[in-house]
This record gives structure tokens, C-alpha cells and sequence, in this order.
């Protein structure tokens, strides 16, 4: 079980990766939430190849995260903090599931609306504005990501069986990735990655020095 438990919590932290390194595709990734002030700056960057890619990276990276969340909360589910594990579990999944909504519009919608900007068909951009239920549904993802890390970080420091502050590492990595900047974000992402690789290397470190002890013992 550890084996799996480590290997999810590594996905975990390449996810963080795949985003990091992501977000340097791309000059500023926040100009697609402002479609309706510089038209013209969305509709060039969400028809580039580098776009592209860095949208795309997106469904690669909340696989990844589904994995790593269902290895921590396997982790936890045995623990005092079991009731906030389960929460936090549901609350990223949920993030998850709206996340992959998220890039399958950033993938599809986004260019579409570009290119028919381009064309001269000034109408589609205000299906992609952050306004209405568009920026609802992005809303709420967010807010599902936080409070999904919010209880897995309390479950993490009441457990006893993790780093106490890994996990509010982890929610500090992603409560900075909003803010503007593509080093800030690079930074964001890059740290709660290291989070879940924290996590990863103390439940690998105790399992070999306890097998280490049943070694010596058995001598």
C-alpha cells in the first residue's frame, strides 16, 4: 500500500510540474480572462501553437492530480483526521471534474473565439468573457480547489502521519497561483509540487527505516 501511496503522491508533484513548466510557454496566461478589455491580445494568444500546448497540458496535469489525491486520502482514511480527509477528497475531486471542464474550454472554445475575432466576427467574444455563468463556473472551481486543500491540510496536520505543514504548503501554492506574472505562477505551481514530493519522500523515508529496525532486530 505504501508503494501505491507513494507513487500518487509523486504524480502529485509531477502535476505541479507539468504546470509549472507550463505556464512558461506562454507571456501571461491572465489575458484570456479579459477576452472583453484587449480583444485583440486573447484572440493572438489563444491562436498560437504555444497556447496550445500550454492549454492542452492542462488534462494531462489534473489526471495526474485525481491519481495523487486518491493515494493521499488512502493514506489518511485510517487516521483521526479520516472525516476531514473524506472531505477534502470530495472537494478536489470536484475541483477536478470542473477542472477538466475548464481546460476543455481553454482547448475548444478559447481558439474558436479567437480565430472568429480574427475574422472579423466581433460577436464571439463575449461568449468567452468572464462574466455570467463562464465566470461562475471558473469561480467555482476555485473555490472548490481551496476548500478541498483547506481540509486535506487539516487533515495532514491532525493525522500525525505526514509533515504538519506540507499540506498547508500545498494550499499556499495554490492560493498564489491567481496572481499575475508568469514567474509568480511558475513559483506557485513549482511549490505545491514540492509539497506532495515532500509528502512522497517522508512516507518512503519511514517505511525503509522501519524496515531497517526489523533488519537489526532479527540479527
Amino acid at each position: 500500500m505504501k508503494r501505491r501511496v507513494v507513487a500518487s503522491l509523486c504524480c502529485l508533484g509531477v502535476a505541479g510540474l507539468v504546470f509549472a513548466f507550463g505556464d512558461l510557454l506562454i507571456d501571461q496566461e491572465n489575458v484570456i480572462f479579459k477576452a472583453d478589455l484587449e480583444p485583440e491580445k486573447f484572440s493572438a494568444l489563444t491562436t498560437s501553437t504555444s497556447y496550445l500546448w500550454w492549454a492542452g497540458r492542462g488534462f494531462a496535469g489534473v489526471f495526474l492530480e485525481m491519481i495523487g489525491t486518491v493515494g493521499l486520502y488512502l493514506h489518511l482514511k485510517n487516521s483521526k483526521a479520516e472525516k476531514w480527509a473524506f472531505a477534502g477528497l470530495l472537494l478536489t475531486l470536484t475541483h477536478q471534474m470542473l477542472g477538466m471542464g475548464v481546460f476543455a474550454i481553454a482547448v475548444f472554445l478559447f481558439p474558436a473565439a479567437g480565430h472568429l475575432f480574427q475574422e472579423g466576427v466581433q460577436g464571439a467574444i463575449p461568449f468567452v468573457t468572464m462574466k455570467g455563468a463562464l465566470g461562475g463556473f471558473f469561480a467555482l472551481s476555485l473555490i472548490t480547489t481551496m476548500a478541498g486543500l483547506f481540509c486535506m491540510a487539516v487533515a495532514i496536520q491532525k493525522s500525525g502521519k505526514l509533515p504538519k505543514l506540507s499540506g498547508w504548503t500545498a494550499l499556499l501554492g495554490f492560493a498564489l497561483i491567481p496572481v499575475p506574472g508568469v514567474f509568480v505562477q511558475f513559483f506557485a505551481n513549482a511549490l505545491w509540487s514540492a509539497a506532495y514530493f515532500w509528502m512522497a519522500y517522508y512516507i518512503y523515508q519511514t517505511k525503509n527505516g522501519r524496515a531497517a529496525g526489523i533488519k537489526i532486530l532479527a540479527s
